[in-house]
């Protein structure tokens, strides 16, 4: 039997365990949890190609996986101070801190560009639709509430979304959260996400830029044509992007990635890491894409 096929067994074995432990509740912990792991997988594949014995990798893996618990064990905020609980205690600590909330700033027609920033830490988030507001948001679960700071210069309007301070996340994090933009102003986006799924329909809001800082997150964005020139800098950890943009619009993709799939059906390749659209010469309109990220998939549709 190969080493590595011994070695990858031996993981599963003990991921399949853990999963098997949480789900009689014997042992507690959150997806968010989980997802912040993604840097154990970059040691465990270190160790995976060490020139040493099966019976060294496996010891290293064991010691790796149990200090890397050790350190969730001792974190405040990711495992629950009551580890061994029942169903019961837990349903009651999620009903207690369930919460819903919505808010929403008035459009002022002299708006003409619009900046919305959004520290989403955990969930899934939504962007989509439309508003006569200038935004509107609502969001439920068991983080939060949320704060809204707004600043007001000329013809600009910068929105700042947060968490109130003085949060401790743990125990299962259920957090689900929407935005409703108005289609008029030049939008910047900049979101702040750890452990997300974060769905963004754009195609109908003008976009001049859009900033993503994320951990382990599932990132699905759809963008349109309103505006000439927009910018997308994508930069996470362990993470599943997707972006569509329109057919008549030409787009340039610069990648620095580690470990990553990318799949760019259309795209030429121009440089090292530079990949542009096969209309890139020809169009007025442009999309700009940084992607800056780890173990992850990156793909590219046009529609």
């Amino acid at each position: 039997m190969k080493s590595r096929n011994v070695f990858w067994g031996v993981i599963l074995v003990l991921t399949g365990v853990l999963f098997f432990l949480k789900n009689f509740d014997i042992i507690y912990f959150s997806w968010r949890d989980i997802f912040h792991l993604w840097p154990l997988v970059l040691v465990l594949i270190g160790i995976s190609i060490l020139p040493v014995k099966t019976t060294v990798k496996l010891i290293l893996t064991v010691i790796a996986i149990l200090f890397t618990l050790l350190i969730l064990y001792f974190s405040p905020g990711y495992w629950r101070s009551y580890s061994w609980i029942g169903w019961q205690d837990k349903q009651e600590y999620h009903d207690e801190h369930w919460s819903s909330q919505s808010f929403e700033e008035p459009f002022n027609d002299e708006t003409e560009v619009a900046t919305l920033a959004f520290d989403a830490v955990a969930g899934s988030f939504e962007i989509a639709g439309y508003t006569s507001e200038l935004f509107e948001f609502e969001k439920e679960g068991n983080i939060g509430p949320y704060e809204s700071m707004i600043e007001i210069s000329n013809n600009e309007v910068k929105v700042k979304i947060v968490l109130e301070e003085h949060q401790i996340f743990s125990g299962n994090i259920r957090n689900k959260a929407r935005f409703s933009l108005n289609a008029n102003p030049l939008w910047e986006l900049d979101l702040d996400i750890g452990a997300a799924r974060v769905e963004m329909d754009l195609s109908q809001y003008r976009v001049r830029k859009i900033k993503i800082d994320g951990g382990a997150a599932y990132i699905d964005i759809k963008l349109g044509d309103r505006c000439d020139n927009t910018i997308v800098k994508v930069n996470t950890g362990a993470s599943a992007v997707k972006i569509l943009i329109p057919e008549n619009v030409a787009c340039e993709i610069d990648t620095d990635t580690f470990l990553s799939s990318t799949s760019l059906r259309g795209f030429n390749k121009v440089g090292k890491n530079t990949y542009v659209s096969e209309n890139f010469a020809d169009c007025e309109k442009n999309i700009s894409i940084e992607l800056d990220s780890a173990i992850s998939s990156f793909k590219v549709v046009r529609y």
